[in-house]
């Protein structure tokens, strides 16, 4: 089955993300590291996957769309308005001989026409991603309307820092400019933002960054050249604190906290969230 398709109307300035995601899916995809994301989605969700239907609200690779899959979900529909990170998606799903339970849609939570097409799932997943479609409020509150009642809305947001000098605003500005530099710009900005990372393993935590890199996939079974691309480049890009989130969930998406792994106060890093809809 190919990918359906949707409306789609990405940010004339957005990110690549799918094309970093195409290089992780074919450099560094292993079945550890399939096993190491199947387990953090578990960890985080903290239910039984098996007999329910699982959103993916950009997908991404969509390795924990394959993680679900494999979990035992009734049905998995995997979105993402970039179509290389549909076409990782695609790649992943055929790999995994997945029959009709599993749709992978080209396609934008923004986009009206394609909700009132969804169904309502019993869990709706977008591990990063609110926070780049451009309308991180309305994204979250159309990607919340899509769970049913009693079912998990579970997200991750970028947080909100202030009292560093590369504080969030600064960093907004850093990615506009990668995204609108020629490419060799763009791979200086990414050297110069590799040896930054090093230095800070070093100074901030005096860490060997070459075993940080080497234990990386620890993290969700995320790889850390991906991950450093991806945090460079990753625009649009919108941020709040975990008391904002939490406020704006609750009173306007009308959600129960159920559990909140935030990260430090002056870590730019994604605070991550489960919230379940009211019976």
């Amino acid at each position: 089955m190919s990918a359906e398709k949707g409306r789609v109307e990405p940010a004339p300035d957005a990110f690549a993300f799918g094309e970093n995601w195409q290089r992780y899916i074919t450099e560094y995809v292993t079945p550890e590291r399939e096993r190491i994301a199947a387990d953090s989605l578990v960890d985080l969700l903290e239910v039984d996957l098996a007999g329910k239907t699982f959103l993916d609200v950009g997908c991404g690779s969509g390795l924990f769309s394959l993680a679900a899959h494999r979990a035992g979900a009734r049905q998995v529909i995997s979105i993402d308005i970039d179509q290389d990170s549909v076409a990782a998606t695609e790649t992943l799903r055929r790999r995994s001989h997945a029959s009709q339970n599993w749709r992978v849609i080209h396609g934008s939570i923004l986009d009206q026409a394609l909700l009132d097409q969804l169904p309502i799932a019993d869990v709706v997943y977008s591990w990063g991603v609110l926070h780049h479609t451009g309308e991180m409020e309305t994204a979250i509150r159309n990607a919340s309307r899509l769970v049913a009642e009693g079912g998990l809305f579970c997200i991750a947001i970028y947080n909100r820092v202030t009292d560093r000098y590369l504080n969030s605003e600064r960093w907004r500005r850093i990615k506009r400019r990668y995204n609108q530099s020629g490419r060799l710009a763009q791979v200086a900005m990414e050297w110069l933002y590799t040896l930054y990372w090093a230095a800070a393993e070093v100074a901030r935590r005096r860490n060997n960054p070459l075993r940080t890199a080497r234990d990386y996939k620890t993290r969700r079974g995320m790889a850390l050249r991906t991950d450093l691309v991806d945090w460079l480049g990753g625009y649009p890009y919108e941020f709040a604190t975990a008391e904002e989130v939490v406020r704006f969930c609750e009173d306007e998406c009308g959600l129960a906290k159920r559990k909140v792994v935030s990260v430090g106060p002056r870590d730019l890093g994604n605070n991550e969230f489960l919230f379940e809809r009211p019976v």
